[in-house]
């Protein structure tokens, strides 16, 4: 591994210098944060994305081979005339309350010397509530779970159990700064998790998952089974067995368990070349989407749109602010998560754990008819976790916290009664 000092360019994709406030990176206590990024940076921003040069766009089916060119412009005139940063910051610094820590590096077998890290911690008023850490994935930040939190902390009807939600940023996403050395997989992910509700106080908690959130989760349970009381996940990713494969090329298997292995497989043959790049030349890609804003959001709205579910789609205001919440830290800290994250032996489950599984699908309509069918058997899923709770829904897509809030919401809620809280 090269080490970064070897490197001065690596300065450019780990600059920090526009985040003007963060917390002493000493301190091993939770700091108050208010988001406060360099207004310099912020124009500097701008003024690149004016200056985009548009690609040649071949005729073919819209989304193909990228966003389409119109999409692009569009949002760059929107970005450099319209798009108000500042008021996006002041929102969610008056909605949340965030803060920063410095967690002891994971123990074992290697230094990790971490930086801050950044999180959303939303305590209820109400003295049952349940403690709840939400691990979002890419290109997402905690802010995926904005349209949820405030109905978890504080339900409307004070029957339905309430929760403590804490929402971190991952290391080089949002305020998170990034590691800085090689070595942050699953297992140390989970010890840095863990490490953050025992700070905070938290013996035991939840676990709510969703896409690289999922692979941490799923070392979670395993490692720290008599503290998590139950995992709810929307992204639940069965890896069929060989006897399941071979049932699927003899044409042996049910429409469900077909319908579920051929998504897979479109998705693995045509949609995960993203993925490819992430986990085996992220500095390569790193090095044009750092310096090219548009560029980065072009890159990360292709896979957006690809699994969305198009009920919810998202305003020039909304992909702009998703893609800076990735770009403020600059791009190769989130991509880079790839190379230890992301593999089919990290999303297969270790071990069977007790831990109660409540799993959450959500169907949609996409752009790719057959991407459409990620529905697998429950019997699947109980191969390897504790599956307490079942829930398939016929919308939501790949982001049902910010499609289908409503419904995440009440889910999570069922899920809690019928273990009896």
């Amino acid at each position: 591994m090269l080490s970064l000092a070897s490197i001065p360019l690596l300065s450019l994709l780990f600059a920090d210098v526009h985040l003007a406030n963060a917390a002493d990176s000493t301190s091993k206590a939770p700091q108050p944060y208010k988001i406060n990024v360099d207004p310099a940076f912020i124009e500097e921003t701008r003024r690149k994305v004016a200056n985009f040069r548009p690609s040649v766009e071949l005729s073919g089916p819209a989304w193909a081979e990228g966003p389409p060119l119109e999409d692009i412009t569009n949002i760059a005139k929107y970005w450099k005339e319209s798009y108000n940063w500042s008021a996006v910051e002041s929102k969610i610094n008056s909605e949340f309350s965030q803060y920063t820590i410095s967690l002891p590096p994971p123990g074992g077998n290697y230094d990790l010397p971490l930086e801050d890290i950044y999180f959303i911690h939303q305590r209820s008023n109400r003295s049952d509530a349940i403690p709840l850490l939400m691990l979002h994935g890419w290109p997402s930040t905690s802010h995926e779970w904005a349209a949820v939190i405030p109905e978890l902390v504080n339900p409307a009807n004070s029957s339905q159990p309430a929760f403590h939600v804490i929402a971190p940023d991952f290391p080089g996403f949002g305020f998170s700064k990034p590691a800085r050395k090689a070595g942050l997989g699953p297992a140390e992910y989970g010890t840095l998790f863990s490490g953050l509700m025992r700070q905070l106080g938290y013996d035991e908690y939840a676990v709510y998952s969703t896409d690289l959130g999922y692979v941490i989760a799923q070392s979670m349970v395993v490692e720290y089974e008599t503290k998590i009381i139950n995992h709810i996940t929307d992204f639940y990713l069965v890896i069929p067995s060989e006897t399941d494969t071979a049932r699927y090329n003899a044409n042996q298997t049910t429409f469900e368990e077909t319908a579920y292995i051929s998504s897979m497989n479109a998705f693995f043959a045509d949609h995960a070349g993203y993925s490819a790049i992430h986990s085996t030349l992220p500095l390569s890609i790193a090095y044009a989407l750092n310096d090219s804003p548009l560029g980065f959001l072009a890159w990360m709205y292709q896979l957006f749109f690809t699994v969305n579910d198009s009920l919810s789609q998202p305003t020039p205001s909304d992909i702009i602010t998703q893609a800076l919440l990735l770009y403020i830290p600059g791009v190769y800290g989130n991509i880079r998560s790839y190379v230890e994250l992301y593999s089919l032996e990290n999303f297969a489950a270790k071990r069977k754990s007790s831990v109660p599984t409540s799993v959450l699908q959500h169907g949609s309509l996409l752009a790719y008819a057959e991407l459409a069918n990620f529905n697998y058997p429950r019997e699947w899923v109980e191969r390897n976790a504790n599956v307490t709770f079942f829930a398939r829904h016929d919308r939501g897509g790949h982001f049902p916290a910010v499609t289908v809030p409503d419904s995440v919401v009440g889910d999570i809620r069922e899920s809690f009664k019928v273990l009896g809280y």
